[in-house]
């Protein structure tokens, strides 16, 4: 193989590599939506003053999907950084 097509496959092996991680992201964004929603949903129900242990039950559920939600957020930072990186996309000099 010549060394033009050798580089346009390698090219297209990070392409690849960067639209999975958009997929990725877009994926974990509609989650997020989904869990912020919920999240207002809970605190919604919270606020209407329910019985000792349905407010129990609802602080648990409230703390499950806001730590749901931060792991996320982190998840999205840490694939954006991963992107920045300045040598993520240079190809390696041989």
């Amino acid at each position: 193989m010549k060394t033009k097509k050798l580089l346009a496959k390698l090219a297209d092996f990070m392409h690849k590599d960067r639209v999975a991680q958009r997929e990725e992201l877009e994926r974990i964004r509609e989650v997020l939506k989904k869990l912020k929603k919920k999240e207002q949903q809970l605190r919604e129900k919270l606020e209407a003053d329910p019985d000792e242990e349905e407010r129990r039950e609802l602080m648990g559920k409230l703390d499950v999907v806001h730590a749901q939600r931060i792991k996320g957020v982190e998840r999205v930072k840490e694939i954006r950084d991963s992107r920045r990186e300045p040598n993520a996309d240079k190809v390696p000099e041989i």
